[in-house]
């Protein structure tokens, strides 16, 4: 989403609150943006969570709004659209993947939520790297990264079933069950928001290696979308 910007502009977007898991919206301060406007980097000026008030981080412009009203609904209506997605993707997941055009639609269905999703991944990822010398804040970061790609495993799943086997195929599939994300996933089970509160049950080494196993996922599933020419590309890379 094309959005100009400019420094010390007050603009507001929803963040997660862990303590009490609800969502809460933010008021931050522009202080960077990249030079097409792609994202914005702001300081937070005010929140419900007095402990990220004076940080920074990236966000999407489409997450940025200019009140805090329009920030709660889009928030809300991003909900509900990822919702109408997951219940698309149902539908498509009764077909029979190996016929024809229903293998593009088996395939294309998942890859548009992935590719989709994975903005707030790459942008939780590349939010690691602002927070070095603040191993908590980074620990937080990479918890929602893991936690939004958990929530995507029904998509990646569906995608990898729906596509012939390859390499890139069964390099996602080994870091799906392997690294951070397998083992949250094992913690976590069938409830992906479990993860907020039992985050510290995860091997510190898992941990530490969190962004560079969601990078390589990325990788193989950015090799996979150049081999089967699908679009649009992995959102946030």
């Amino acid at each position: 989403m094309y959005r100009e910007v400019h420094l010390g502009q007050e603009l507001y977007f929803v963040l997660w609150d862990d303590d009490t898991d609800q969502a809460g919206v933010a008021r931050g301060e522009v202080v960077q943006y990249a030079s097409d406007y792609s994202k914005v980097q702001v300081r937070v000026v005010e929140a419900p969570q007095r402990t990220v008030i004076g940080r920074t981080t990236w966000i999407l412009p489409d997450r940025l709004d200019d009140d805090e009203r329009t920030a709660r609904r889009h928030y809300q209506q991003r909900a509900r659209q990822e919702l109408r997605a997951a219940d698309a993707e149902a539908e498509t997941a009764k077909a029979d993947p190996r016929e024809g055009a229903v293998v593009e639609a088996a395939v294309a269905g998942p890859w548009s939520r992935v590719a989709e999703g994975w903005a707030d991944v790459a942008l939780l990822v590349d939010s690691i790297d602002f927070e070095s010398g603040w191993p908590d804040n980074q620990s937080r970061l990479a918890k929602f990264a893991t936690l939004r790609v958990l929530q995507l495993l029904p998509a990646i799943t569906a995608l990898l079933d729906a596509l012939p086997r390859s390499d890139a195929v069964e390099v996602v599939r080994e870091s799906l069950r392997t690294g951070a994300v397998g083992a949250a996933a094992r913690v976590c089970g069938d409830d992906p928001f479990s993860l907020l509160e039992r985050w510290d049950e995860l091997p510190l080494e898992e941990v530490a290696s969190a962004a560079d196993d969601l990078t390589g996922i990325a990788s193989a599933l950015e090799e996979i979308a150049d081999n089967q020419g699908l679009a649009p590309g992995l959102a946030g890379r």
